[in-house]
């Protein structure tokens, strides 16, 4: 199995291709990947599998920001860590977003995405693993 252990990745990010590339990206490194385009979906999808070690979203999304996704979920799953990705944050806005406990890192987009990769490594590597790989679609 790939640096990933089967890890479980939850992907919000309404861009398809963005979405997809990620779970390409992700999967092959041997995660498991579920995405989801909302933070409706992302937050059920965070209730429906506890074993979710990580999230990527989007900061713009349809129905709601990043930021308010990271809070929500910091509700039920407190120790979840979130990657943020935004081309649109301005200084204030990334320091408020920074100060958040549930926020592991905030990334630009464009995405380098073999370094966000690489990002997700060093943030799992310090978790246990679980799961299988495979990848999901909400």
């Amino acid at each position: 199995m790939g640096e990933g252990s089967g890890r479980h990745i939850l992907v919000v990010e309404d861009e398809p291709v963005i979405a997809c590339l990620l779970a390409d990206v992700l999967g092959s490194g041997g995660y498991r990947v579920t995405t989801c385009a909302t933070v409706g979906e992302g937050l059920a999808a965070a209730q429906a599998h506890p074993d979710v070690a990580l999230c990527i979203s989007d900061f713009l999304l349809p129905d709601r920001t990043g930021l308010e996704f990271a809070r929500e979920l910091q509700r039920f799953r407190p120790a979840l860590r979130i990657i943020l990705a935004s081309a649109f944050l301005e200084t204030e806005l990334e320091e408020t977003v920074a100060r958040e406990p549930a926020i592991a890192l905030i990334v630009r987009k464009p995405l380098d995405i073999f370094d966000l990769k690489a990002r997700v490594d060093a943030l799992i590597a310090s978790e246990s693993p679980t799961g299988a790989a495979e990848l999901e679609a909400c």
